[in-house]
């Protein structure tokens, strides 16, 4: 059930940014921006993969930015290095930084700094988030935290990219 609700979400992601975008304009054929989609739908069928492997939801940058206007209680994590958290990050994160590879290639010190930030209450909201939906940073955070068994994982598919690009405050 999850599977299908995960792939209808990606489903309606990428056919909203085609239509946002005009699909099938005049002078831009598609939603990548030099008209190659292999990129976007190869970056897209590893994101549904890859959450429905690690079993944690999705969310949407446009929920995130409703969920911290309102003061959400929850952690929002942003697992890039320490310079890109540094010029800009989702108001109210905190860092640490995971590998873009496997977690197997991740320190021992950047599992402790992670597992750390995720606090004790293991029903808490945990949004973890990285650069864009291609980067691997943020499944590797969601999966750690579904190991240590916390029950609301949530990843943000564009990372701060998609929130640069909607417009929404960061901080730094």
């Amino acid at each position: 059930m999850k599977t299908k609700k995960v792939f209808m979400l990606m489903l309606a992601l990428v056919f909203t940014v085609a239509v946002l975008s005009g699909c099938g304009a005049i002078g831009k054929v598609g939603t990548a921006p030099n008209g190659s989609e292999v990129a976007i739908e190869k970056a897209t069928m590893k994101f549904i993969q890859d959450s429905n492997a690690g079993k944690y939801q999705v969310l949407s940058t446009e929920e995130l930015n409703t969920w911290v206007t309102e003061k959400k209680d929850m952690i929002i994590i942003d697992t890039m290095p320490a310079d890109s958290f540094a010029k800009g990050h989702i108001p109210g994160a905190v860092n640490a930084e995971l590998p873009m590879t496997v977690i197997a290639d991740a320190t021992d010190a950047q599992k402790d700094a992670f597992i750390e930030l995720l606090g004790q209450d293991k029903n808490k909201p945990i949004v973890v988030y990285c650069g864009f939906v291609a980067c691997a940073r943020s499944h590797l955070g969601a999966v750690v935290a579904m190991e240590q068994g916390f029950t609301n994982v949530y990843r943000v598919p564009g990372g701060i990219v998609a929130w640069q690009e909607a417009g929404y405050t960061v901080e730094k």
